[in-house]
């Protein structure tokens, strides 16, 4: 019976830790912010000349959604936000990765992230047989906080 109760005990506490470890993973461990984004990127594994940057402020309700954060769009995201579904989210160690599932295609994410930085490579699929594979490096630097008209403006 003493050795029942230890397996219980022991069954319980590893799920309280796995439990515990998914809770921390789901925030992205980033400071809420202004940033400035600098996105390069290929086009069927051909890297553009260009490049594009800009700045976005990331509020504490974009930590709950990596892809609120870790897009390819410069400045102000899209009025009607695409409803991705991240999978697979790992963030340990200063290292990030995660699947999404959109509706016309599968994102991929891996890099690196800080307190105040990040790096990472999307590497987008289209589910179309005809639509072109994209991979977009973006790295985002913390500046400071976001002016309270701008959190407005971006939401």
């Amino acid at each position: 019976m003493k050795r029942n109760y230890g397996v219980k005990s022991a069954a319980v506490i590893a799920a309280a830790i796995l439990c515990g470890g998914v809770a921390t993973a789901a925030n992205v461990d980033l400071k809420p912010g202004k940033y400035v984004l600098t996105i390069t990127y290929e086009v069927q594994n051909q890297r553009q000349n260009e490049s594009r940057s800009g700045t976005r402020c990331i509020t504490p309700r974009d930590l709950d959604n990596p892809e609120r954060i870790f897009s390819d769009q410069v400045t102000v995201r899209p009025k009607q936000e695409e409803s991705c579904s991240v999978k697979q989210l790992r963030n340990i160690g200063g290292k990030i990765s995660y699947d999404a599932e959109c509706s016309n295609r599968t994102v991929h994410v891996e890099g690196n992230v800080s307190a105040t930085g990040f790096s990472v490579v999307r590497t987008v699929k289209p589910k179309a047989s005809q639509g072109v594979s994209l991979k977009f490096t973006v790295r985002g630097t913390r500046t400071g906080d976001c002016v309270t008209a701008v959190n407005t403006a971006e939401r």
